[in-house]
């Protein structure tokens, strides 16, 4: 799977977001992180520079951070994050889960 920081232009301001692809589907995620456009005439000033680099700076973290708990998802690398989760809630969603499949699997639907 690749995650790619794409920008989209959105009103007066660009806005970033993450592509996720792969085995064939596609996914975003909207940052709600903006930078500002070179206007048409003129230059930016050093300080709407200075922002727009920290903005991407912190969007190619985030892309970063999300690539790596995809990696680590694929390898069997145990995450923290979803340890800290409630067990009670993850066995309700897995039952619920493989019910579905016993009803789907006793009707013949085959995926």
């Amino acid at each position: 799977m690749t995650v790619t920081l794409r920008q989209r232009k959105k009103g007066d301001k660009i806005s970033l977001y993450l592509d996720y692809y792969g085995d064939g589907k596609r996914d975003y995620e909207y940052l709600q992180l903006y930078i500002i456009p070179e206007p048409e005439k003129g230059k930016l000033t050093k300080e709407q520079k200075e922002e727009n680099r920290k903005t991407m700076i912190l969007a190619e973290a985030i892309r970063s951070k999300r690539l790596l708990q995809i990696k680590n998802e694929e390898y069997g690398f145990r995450d923290t994050d979803k340890a800290k989760g409630s067990f009670i809630a993850y066995f309700e969603r897995l039952t619920e889960k493989r019910k579905a499949a016993r009803v789907i699997g006793a009707i013949g639907i085959v995926y």
